[in-house]
């Protein structure tokens, strides 16, 4: 396969949930776990690391170098919140990494830092350990597998899990948000720069799951915000205002009948429900976030149910006047005009 050129988005899964669902009237096809990336320089910028990241990121080839070599265009790991559909194959990425291509440089790993770093987080009914933020996370993803990993350096004298990788806890700057009240207003924040991409933040709606972030990249080419799981985010509107290109999440208006059958629903059935659709965007209103905040190119993506045809999604998007894109695994999106 070619190398990829120039500055592109690539969807390399599609797919919202931990579940494998077929994609209905598509046989035996299903999308593959959450997971996209920036391509600029021919390095990827990885957001979010969901189920098959790596199997995807090896038929995506960017290097155009074949499957041993797959992984060594990765730059860094960008991930959105800590739920499992979108960090579930991140440790994967180095169990690969040791017979994929590893770059030579260790590969940087952002995400929100542990929840007691927001003021005003709720910290009552936690499980012991929970939400400590990326970096631990990553400590022990990586402790969880010692066993391989200890077989792996001292027998077949691969460098160590922990040097391959730099963990960086992302959180609003010092004062700038208290969620006691819900998520407030929060000017957007750098995180990180390259010679050819930079990166800012903000904090987004996804119920309990603190924190949980939206990042945008800017390049010479243009700019391509990704939503993360949210709810409609006033946040987001100010961190996308005039990219080229953002990626929302997306909820079927219709997720209680999808998931359950047709009415009537039991009363257990229906508070799942309406609490799944609190933290995301139904499809019916993620045009109007895309409208308010200027872009030209709305990409849907972490679709729920996953297994809901390509048209209906389309056919479900309102009050947007850009170009509305239904995200398909492994589609290569170019950036700028």
């Amino acid at each position: 396969m070619p190398a990829h050129t120039g500055t592109q988005l690539l969807l390399l899964g599609t797919a919202g949930g931990a579940a494998t669902y077929p994609v209905r009237g598509a046989g035996a096809s299903a999308r593959s776990g959450i997971a996209s990336a920036i391509v600029v320089g021919g390095r990827v910028h990885l957001v979010d690391a969901g189920q098959g990241v790596a199997r995807q990121l090896t038929f995506a080839d960017v290097a155009g170098a074949g499957p041993a070599h797959a992984l060594r265009p990765l730059r860094a790991v960008y991930l959105t919140h800590l739920h499992s559909d979108h960090t579930m194959d991140l440790v994967n990425l180095l169990h690969c990494g040791y017979v994929q291509g590893w770059p030579d440089a260790p590969v940087d790993v952002f995400g929100p830092g542990p929840r007691d770093g927001v003021p005003g987080a709720p910290t009552d009914r936690r499980r012991a350990g929970a939400h400590l933020g990326t970096t631990r996370f990553l400590e022990r993803l990586i402790d969880a597998f010692a066993a391989d990993f200890d077989d792996r350096v001292s027998a077949s004298r691969r460098p160590e899990p922990s040097t391959l990788v730099t963990a960086h806890d992302v959180l609003p700057p010092a004062g700038s948000a208290d969620v006691s009240a819900g998520i407030p207003p929060v000017d957007p924040w750098f995180v990180a720069e390259y010679p050819d991409l930079r990166v800012t933040a903000t904090l987004v709606d996804h119920g309990e799951m603190l924190p949980s972030l939206a990042y945008r990249f800017d390049t010479e080419a243009g700019s391509v915000v990704f939503s993360g799981d949210t709810s409609p985010s006033p946040n987001l509107v100010r961190l996308a205002q005039g990219a080229d290109i953002l990626v929302h999440e997306v909820i079927a208006a219709r997720y209680a009948t999808w998931q359950y059958g047709p009415e009537p629903l039991t009363e257990r059935q229906r508070l799942a429900a309406a609490t799944v659709m609190a933290k995301h965007t139904p499809s019916d209103q993620v045009g109007a976030i895309a409208e308010a905040a200027g872009v030209r190119t709305l990409v849907l993506t972490h679709l729920v149910p996953a297994s809901v045809p390509a048209a209906l999604w389309r056919e479900a998007v309102r009050g947007f006047s850009g170009e509305v894109v239904v995200g398909e695994d492994l589609l290569t999106i170019p950036v700028g005009r």
